[in-house]
């Protein structure tokens, strides 16, 4: 009878001692997050209730090799305003420069301003050169800005597809390089216009016709670009050079001319053909 009275005893204090709050556990003080964040203050949850940014391209616009390209990255913010929100980025491709706007000269941060409010999509720009022989360019991107009071820092990685050049080097951008004097000699322009990305060491020869006498500036074997020896892609130049025609009677005349120049390290030329006039 006495242990069947403990029983119900020990049943009793097993019930009251159930229905009683369970204690909180002791709070040391210092929480760290698995994501490098340590706070030592209050406590800040992971994940996308802190916030965050998210990096919405991964894959940017081909470039095409041997050439230089801005290339954009789009960015969105979660839950909370990201200020001073800046960009920088490494790669290990062989050749590639990466660069940034001048204004900010050694990072990149957002078209706008230097806060991505939440919600908001922005940009980020970065100037890249790929050499000729490249392939796709892996880029590490790092980004770093404030949240909710908290400094953040994430890695990211970037594909730039770099697409093969094919096509003409070069081309004539004019047929006609003016007209001259049988009494006075005088300077002739042929213009030329880049189309493969980089070409350099650009020298010009010109050929004929019997009778005319050509010099080169600074008395060289060949002439060059008026701005420089190089052309890009789209940009046209000039060239120069001095015919004296007092050996040929008046009339139409043309002369060949050829274009030597270096790309991807192999050196390259083409032949075109100019008409200029004599006068009397």
């Amino acid at each position: 009878m006495m242990k069947k009275a403990i029983t119900v005893l020990m049943a009793a204090s097993l019930l009251a001692l159930s229905a009683m709050p369970a204690l909180a556990a002791e709070d040391t003080g210092t929480i760290t997050d698995t994501g490098t964040i340590t706070d030592t203050g209050s406590m800040v949850d992971s994940g996308a209730a802190r916030g965050g940014v998210t990096l919405r391209t991964r894959r940017t616009a081909a470039i095409v090799e041997g050439d230089t390209a801005w290339v954009a990255l789009s960015w969105t913010a979660a839950r909370a305003d990201a200020t001073d929100f800046k960009v920088v980025a490494q790669t290990r491709s062989p050749g590639v420069i990466v660069s940034y706007p001048t204004n900010t000269d050694s990072y990149s941060s957002l078209m706008d301003n230097n806060t991505l409010s939440a919600g908001e999509i922005d940009f980020t720009s970065l100037r890249v050169s790929v050499p000729y022989g490249s392939r796709n360019v892996r880029l590490s991107i790092t980004a770093t800005w404030t949240q909710s009071g908290q400094s953040q820092k994430q890695a990211f990685t970037v594909t730039i597809p770099v697409a093969r050049f094919t096509g003409n080097d070069i081309a004539q951008a004019s047929k006609y390089a003016g007209s001259v004097s049988v009494s006075d000699p005088a300077w002739l322009e042929v213009e030329w216009t880049g189309l493969a990305p980089l070409l350099s060491d650009v020298e010009i020869t010109v050929n004929g016709p019997r009778g005319a006498t050509i010099t080169y500036p600074a008395d060289r074997a060949f002439t060059s670009l008026y701005y420089n020896n190089s052309l890009e892609d789209g940009e046209t130049d000039v060239a120069r050079f001095l015919v004296d025609a007092t050996s040929l009677a008046p009339g139409s005349y043309s002369f060949k001319v050829e274009v030597s120049y270096t790309k991807a390290g192999k050196a390259s030329s083409t032949i075109g053909e100019f008409a200029f006039e004599v006068t009397g």
